[in-house]
Order: structure tokens, then sequence, then C-alpha cells
């Protein structure tokens, strides 16, 4: 597998899944000051120029949940995905659904200013609105994680690396006190050693 990668981005999720796994893999890092994800030969890996790609087996596989459900379910023996048709998958689909399609989105203006605009046009945390907007989203998940160690339960999954990439996103940039039981849920994910090697 082939990873194309730019910290701070949602490349990070898929990094850290394959840490998990401790599955080989090339890591294809993109110099953004250097515009090399809109160079002409990686616009025909992703025509919008974003990350992250994976290409594995002759296929590029495009979308942060779409690439780590694939590096899941290429590696469901070690039980890091559900099997498919159980209820337990059926959870599994849904807080990473909720993760990217419910959540994120809540975050995703507050962390383009935090993080990705020039210097001069950074604002450092989200505003009164996205912050009171955030905590009324993400209670379904705080409710859910009350008592638990992982997004499912009692085992570590891929739905946990892309619950815990959005929790971390949230944090970083204006809504930690906003996430419940989430912040001791995200600490233990951010303890994790693959965590730490996908941040190296």
């Amino acid at each position: 597998m082939k990873l194309y990668y730019i910290e701070q981005t949602r490349a990070f999720r898929p990094r850290w899944l394959l840490e998990e796994l401790e599955a080989p893999y090339e890591l294809i890092h993109l110099d953004p000051q250097e515009r090399e994800h809109k160079s002409p030969d990686y616009l025909k890996i992703h025509p919008l120029g974003s990350v992250p790609a994976l290409f594995d087996e002759g296929q590029v596989i495009l979308e942060t949940i779409a690439i780590c459900m694939h590096i899941a379910d290429a590696h469901l023996d070690r039980g890091i995905a559900p099997q498919v048709g159980t209820a337990e998958r059926a959870a599994y689909y849904q807080w990473l659904s909720f993760a990217v399609s419910t959540l994120e989105p809540c975050i995703s203006d507050a962390y383009i200013r935090s993080f990705n605009l020039p210097p001069d046009r950074r604002h450092e945390a989200a505003t009164p609105d996205e912050q009171e907007h955030f905590g009324w989203v993400i209670t379904p998940l705080e409710q859910h994680l009350q008592g638990k160690k992982f997004v499912l339960g009692d085992r570590f999954t891929a739905a946990d690396v892309v619950v815990a990439g959005v929790l971390d996103w949230a944090d970083r940039c204006g809504f930690a006190d906003y996430l419940g039981s989430g912040t001791e849920y995200l600490e233990a994910m951010r303890r994790r050693p693959a965590y730490e090697r996908a941040l190296g």
C-alpha cells in the first residue's frame, strides 16, 4: 500500500490505522508549501489535489472513510472491524458515518481557520455559535461513550480511529469544553503506541 500524506490532515487517520495493524506501507509525503498536492502527477491520482489517497494493488482509493474501511476489511482477520452482517457491524457503520458526516462538518471551518489559512488570517478558537452547535450535535456520541473503553465497547476498531480523529481535531481548535465523556476517551486513544508512531 502507498499512502499519500500531508501532516495535520485527514490522512493521519489511515496512517494511524496502518500503524495499529503494523501493516507494511509506503508513506509518500507531499509538501503543501511546494504545492506538491496540486502537481500534474498527483492530480492524476486525486483530481481534487486532496489527501489522503491510497494506492493498493493497482487501485486508487479516495476519501478517508473509504480508505479506512478498505484497510480494515483487508485485515478482517485481525478483528479491526466487525464481521459483515452482524449487529456490531451496523453500529460500526453508524459511528463511522456519524463522525465524518454529522460531527466533522461542525468543526471543519474552525479547523481551517486554526491551521490551514495563512498565519495572518488564522483564528485560534471556534466561535461561540460553533461551540454551541457542536455541543448539541456531539450529544449522541458523548452519551454513547459513557462507560465505554472503545466505540464498540470492549475492543478497538477502525471506528475508533475515525471517531478519535475527529475528536482530536475538535480538541485542537476550540471545542475541548464540549467533548464531555469524549475527553477521557480521546486521551486514552492518544496514549496508544500506534497513535504516537503515526505522529512521527
